[in-house]
């Protein structure tokens, strides 16, 4: 365990890519917050995003369901034993659930018992869950993959001893960054530790990973934190937005996007990868919102870029 406790501050640069980005998701943000949907069109989408984004996160760890069986078992659960992929997949509809009673309550600090909980939910009575369910790992860890009889190492977890020190260095940091002070302020030389909402979420994402705290689960709770940070500050885009598909189209991406992070420690790239991903749903999102609103109205300012 380190001798004092560590503290994070990522490193990345705002490059004219992800300045864009950032401007087509807060427009699209703006859009969807101000369009009133036809009630049985919101109600649909809404129930066909967060189904492919539940089979998506649990596919991209190898579950093999398909979205007919997600879609029906997402309606109607079978009177009978789960296999487990079944019970994966209605793991993350649960833990979904859990995070709709913190949308929109920016004050709420959210800790390292929030994640275990969430953990606890998305591996509970599955693999990573029998035993270690809403546990920190108290054993070392290696991530890589097998190839053949030898196992390729890509990344190498801190220390289990020092997985809680590193979280709680996660955590202040996302308080922090939720700060905004005044021009007076910073006119008089306060600092200013403001960092964007969606970009906040998509760093906790690699971090988490990066920690993997987690003996098992540490994709999906991951994924599912990036989720509730974005529900938190109100980019939940009234429940639209689908990620983690965009991860499953091409995990190499994802992965490849991931681990430059592990060896340069520079977010940069990681964030256009994952600010790409979410700004391109946003424009697919807002023209099939178009097609389902029944007009337009007036939203009051939320006084967050």
């Amino acid at each position: 365990m380190p001798d004092t406790i560590p503290s994070f501050t990522p490193h990345f640069t705002l490059t004219p890519l992800i300045q864009r980005q950032l401007l087509a998701i807060d427009a699209c943000r703006g859009f969807l917050e101000a369009v009133r949907l036809r009630d049985d069109w919101g109600a649909d989408l809404q129930r066909k995003a967060r189904v492919q984004d539940a089979l998506s996160s649990v596919q991209i760890e190898g579950n093999s369901l398909t979205y007919a069986e997600a879609f029906e078992l997402a309606h109607n659960v079978p009177d009978r034993e789960l296999r487990d992929s079944e019970r994966e997949f209605l793991n993350y509809l649960r833990a979904f659930e859990a995070l709709d009673g913190l949308a929109g309550n920016r004050d709420a600090r959210i800790t390292r018992m929030d994640l275990q909980n969430l953990h606890k939910l998305l591996v509970d009575g599955v693999r990573g869950g029998h035993r270690f369910a809403g546990q920190l790992r108290r054993e070392s860890v290696t991530v890589g993959d097998r190839e053949g009889d030898t196992v390729v190492v890509h990344h190498q977890p801190p220390h289990w001893g020092d997985v809680e020190p590193e979280l709680t260095a996660l955590f202040d940091w996302i308080e922090l960054a939720k700060q905004k002070p005044t021009p007076k302020q910073i006119a008089k030389g306060a600092a200013d530790p403001w960092v964007h909402p969606v970009i906040v979420a998509g760093i906790a994402q690699h971090r988490l990973v990066w920690i993997h705290p987690f003996v098992d689960g540490n994709g999906r709770s991951a994924r599912m934190l990036t989720t509730l940070l974005l529900y938190q500050r109100e980019y939940d885009f009234k429940y639209l937005f689908d990620l983690s598909s965009y991860y499953e189209k091409n995990r190499d991406k994802y992965y490849d996007a991931l681990r430059a992070v592990d060896r340069t420690g520079d977010y940069t790239p990681w964030l256009q990868y994952f600010l790409g991903g979410l700004s391109s749903q946003m424009m697919g999102i807002r023209a099939t919102a178009r097609t389902a609103a029944q007009g337009i109205t007036v939203a009051a300012p939320t006084g967050e870029a």
